[in-house]
């Protein structure tokens, strides 16, 4: 008798214990899913603001923005699929964003780049570097130049984040409005 409530011990303790990696493997993968944009597995939007409402809670915090999104983007699409055209944003994004802060889907066809550290110089490098490798990729790829626009803004303490987005929204029309594959500041 003491064998087999040793044994029922044992396979309770085992199916504890394998119930309990399930539940941690789904608790990972429902995050991922609430924090990640389907498509392109960047992080979403709601990330995103999370993420910088924390920062702007900093006393005297001081970042930049920039909001971008590929030139003719529904010509992407149509012409080399929107699996290319995710491609294209993703591995660019996130490769030049590493341990400089992230990289989102902000909406539809744009994407956003905070920068945690205030400095202007490694935003446009880090802006002028995805233009590049984008060029670089679809020429590899498709014989072809894709190009991006964008805006950037500071964010400097005391700044409503809404206002924030909607400088840095106009920003990037005024660049798509005056020749496209170019920045404002």
């Amino acid at each position: 008798m003491g064998v087999s409530v040793f044994a029922m011990i044992f396979e309770l303790l085992r199916s504890y214990e394998e119930q309990r990696k399930q539940l941690l493997s789904l608790s990972e993968d429902l995050n991922f899913a609430a924090n990640h944009d389907p498509l392109t597995r960047l992080y979403n939007r709601r990330y995103l603001v999370n993420q910088v409402n924390e920062w702007i809670c900093k006393p005297e915090k001081s970042f930049w923005i920039v909001l971008m999104d590929v030139d003719e983007f529904k010509a992407v699409n149509d012409t080399y699929g929107h699996g290319y055209g995710s491609d294209l944003t993703y591995q660019w994004q996130i490769e030049e964003m590493m341990g400089k802060g992230i990289a989102a889907r902000f909406g539809g066809e744009e994407f956003m780049l905070v920068f945690e550290q205030d400095d202007r110089d490694q935003v446009l490098s880090s802006f002028r570097n995805i233009q590049e490798g984008l060029r670089r990729y679809s020429q590899n790829t498709r014989q072809t130049d894709i190009t991006i626009s964008g805006g950037m803004e500071r964010y400097e303490a005391d700044k409503q984040l809404d206002l924030l987005f909607t400088s840095v929204d106009r920003k990037l029309y005024i660049a798509k409005n005056n020749g496209k594959n170019r920045i404002v500041e």
